[in-house]
């Protein structure tokens, strides 16, 4: 410290800046307003702007549309109704991407691969650090569900069961504490003992009373401000902010608020989607400065509609005693458009208090129980869904995706060195391919050739997934990374895998099987794109505890980029060993990655590739 005091002191350093300016620069997609299949962006006007370009900083703005369109069995969703946690957007904007590939000056320098947004989710959760969720949480969409609020229904809903209120299968959407409405009748003698004494510590650990989803309340939370005002009055608790910031206010700077156009029965969300270049290809986290380089990026996306049914609960008006629960449920497998193949809306759990209860609000005995059925589309610019249920075309403030990029330009003398420094640049970087083994048997070992041969092999990852015949039960049900109710592909699902091995031509990673969860975890997964692979302390990064890990984060990870010089560009089998154990899910697909290190030689003045 006192050295610092000192070179502090003493120091005289003039400030100067090597950039004499700086500009953002945005080009609109190729898409000519039809979003039905790829989004294609060419960065043409950039290359020609005279300036250099810093991809790193880089990022897509995405218009999106999310609407409910709701249709209640009596009465109505009135637009002064409080309906803002219907659901929101899967965590990280990057799950309405399938798969991207670039061209750089007509050579592919990313390659095309499905469900990239399932490794994405999974390589900013491993490097980004607390602070960078303060930073860029609401700007990316990206706030990790919780690991402990998971629960599991086998069967299919039904009104007497606690967990139906969420859905069948594997579900994360209860985004609210747990309330009880039972109320007990009071002893004359000692009512004292007659109290609810009941706590998070006198509960089993995994009573669904115990957690909630924080990451998808505070995901709905960045885009559901709501301008309602409303008059005095001692039922009326809206802030008003509405009074200084209202809704024609948002739109005009495209702030994500709860709107209706003061139409009954609809909901939605205007969303400003950022998704950073970087934080999608590793191409874009290396590439230096660029003067004149073109390139055209192609999106494949997953824009998605589904339709689900809730029941209310009902009470004993004489007691007050609970009756029956809540019911939730899909009606069919959810559509997805623009080449996808995931869900990345979670919408809301029915149950008590949660997010989607207020549209069919809890009821006595004497009435039927309120039923709703609601329509959910998630758009890009506007309405892409013609579905009977969707009744709204409905479009966001700006018509086309953009890309944006800083464009700076250096003073003459800074140029000169860093043209000199660095007249052409090797980028190094790591791309993936992606393999899917569906329906693995449980309780049984597993052997899998994943592939005979890649070169360069940097590192596998294995992801457990339940398909749709492990997934829950009922008239209709779907796999874990279609399904609504999951935070699955944000995370991967709840499934050990023990005696886990990943060979690399034949010879084992690990010297011994990774049999316990301290072994996967401390050996493996926690160094996993961390800051200085988490070596020193005080100065880290990765969102995944080890608690996290064993509760839902069972990412299986291996480290391959030991290896001799002369290995270098050989092409190595990959094999992947384990046996999945649970207790009740009847198959298990494993998704896996593989990433692979890419070269090219870029000329810094031009722009052009060299090699």
């Amino acid at each position: 410290m006192d050295s610092i005091v000192f070179e502090e002191s003493v120091n005289t350093e003039v400030s100067s800046s090597e950039f004499v300016d700086k500009q953002w620069l945005y080009v609109n997609d190729n898409n000519n307003g039809s979003y039905s299949s790829q989004v294609v962006l060419d960065t043409t006007p950039l290359a020609n702007s005279g300036s250099y370009i810093n991809w790193s900083e880089a990022f897509i703005l995405m218009p999106l549309v999310l609407q409910f369109d709701i249709t209640p069995s009596t009465g109505s969703i009135a637009t002064t109704d409080p309906a803002d946690y219907l659901g929101a957007l899967k965590s990280g904007y990057w799950n309405m991407l399938h798969s991207l590939t670039c061209e750089f000056n007509n050579g592919n320098i990313i390659q095309q691969v499905p469900f990239l947004n399932v490794f994405c989710s999974f390589k900013n959760i491993t490097s980004w650090s607390k602070d960078d969720l303060t930073d860029w949480s609401s700007v990316t969409g990206f706030l990790p569900d919780s690991a402990k609020s998971w629960a599991y229904l086998s069967t299919a809903p039904a009104n007497t069961g606690t967990l139906s209120g969420s859905g069948s299968g594997l579900t994360n959407n209860r985004d609210a504490p747990s309330i009880s409405i039972s109320i007990p009748v009071l002893p004359a003698a000692s009512p004292i003992f007659a109290y609810n004494t009941s706590t998070r510590t006198t509960q089993f650990s995994t009573d669904v009373r115990q957690a909630w989803n924080d990451g998808l309340f505070g995901r709905n939370s960045a885009i559901n401000y709501n301008p309602i005002v409303q008059a005095a009055g001692l039922q009326n608790f809206s802030s008003n902010q509405g009074d200084l910031m209202s809704g024609a206010n948002c739109s005009q700077v495209y702030r994500a608020f709860s709107n209706n156009n003061g139409v009954v029965n609809l909901r939605y969300f205007q969303i400003d989607a950022v998704i950073r270049l970087k934080d999608i290809a590793d191409f874009f986290q290396k590439c230096p400065m660029l003067k004149g380089s073109t390139m055209r990026i192609y999106l494949n996306t997953n824009q998605t509609y589904f339709q689900v049914t809730q029941t209310a609960p009902t009470f004993t008006a004489a007691t007050g005693a609970l009756l029956t629960q809540s019911i939730l449920a899909l009606t069919a497998s959810p559509v997805i458009l623009g080449g996808g193949g995931t869900c990345p809306v979670m919408y809301s759990s029915n149950s008590l208090g949660q997010g989607s209860s207020v549209l069919t609000p809890l009821q006595s005995d004497g009435t039927a129980a309120k039923t709703a059925v609601v329509n959910v589309a998630l758009s890009i610019v506007r309405t892409q869904f013609q579905q009977a249920g969707v009744t709204q075309n409905l479009s966001s403030p700006i018509s086309s995706v953009r890309l944006y990029a800083p464009a700076y330009t250096l003073s003459p003398i800074a140029e000169q060195r860093y043209l000199s420094l660095t007249p052409t640049k090797r980028v190094v970087y790591n791309d993936i391919f992606q393999f899917s083994f569906p329906n693995q048997s449980v309780n049984s070992p597993f052997n899998i050739l994943v592939t005979n041969g890649i070169p360069n092999i940097r590192s596998v990852l294995v992801l457990p997934m339940l398909p749709r015949a492990s997934n829950g039960a009922g008239a209709v049900t779907t796999s874990t990374i279609l399904s609504p109710f999951a935070s699955t592909p944000s995370s991967p699902d709840p499934i050990i895998i023990n005696n886990f091995q990943i060979q690399i031509s034949g010879k084992n990673l690990f010297i011994n099987q990774l049999q316990y969860d301290y072994e996967t975890f401390y050996e493996q997964l926690v160094s996993a794109n961390q800051l200085n692979g988490s070596l020193t302390t005080s100065l880290a990064s990765g969102l995944v505890s080890k608690s996290d890990f064993q509760a839902l984060y069972r990412y299986y990870y291996g480290n391959c980029s030991r290896s001799l010089p002369s290995e270098e560009g050989v092409s190595k089998a990959i094999q992947i060993q384990g046996t999945i154990v649970s207790p009740l899910a009847t198959a298990v697909d494993l998704m896996v990655f593989v990433e692979f290190e890419r070269e090219i030689t870029i000329d810094v003045r031009t722009g052009a590739r060299i090699a």
